[in-house]
């Protein structure tokens, strides 16, 4: 006796509804479109944040996410460079440099 495909038994299970059917007229619902699951809003969404590209030495990018984990604060890097220009510019406003 031959060996049966180890599909076998659900190629049998699939084709059961179908031979019974051939006849009938099934009603089919209609395939609505699944909504994307919501994702938190973040920064890309945000208006006030904008995209910007830099270019920033590999081994500072690695160290500089691994300081952040270590933090545990959630910071990302887009945070902190956000927040040392933010300093920068108040301590360029302070000694009364054009900003």
């Amino acid at each position: 006796m031959p060996e049966e495909s180890k599909f076998a038994g659900t190629l049998q299970r699939l084709r059961k509804p179908l031979e019974g059917r051939e006849g009938e007229k099934t009603a089919q619902s209609p395939i609505l479109p699944q909504q994307p699951a919501s994702r938190s809003s973040g920064k890309r969404s945000d208006p006030s944040w904008k995209n910007i590209t830099i270019l920033m030495r590999d081994s500072v990018k690695r160290d500089v996410r691994y300081q952040l984990s270590l933090e545990g604060q959630g910071r990302d890097i887009s945070s902190l460079v956000d927040e040392l220009l933010t300093e920068w510019l108040d301590k360029n406003r302070q000694k009364g440099l054009p900003v």
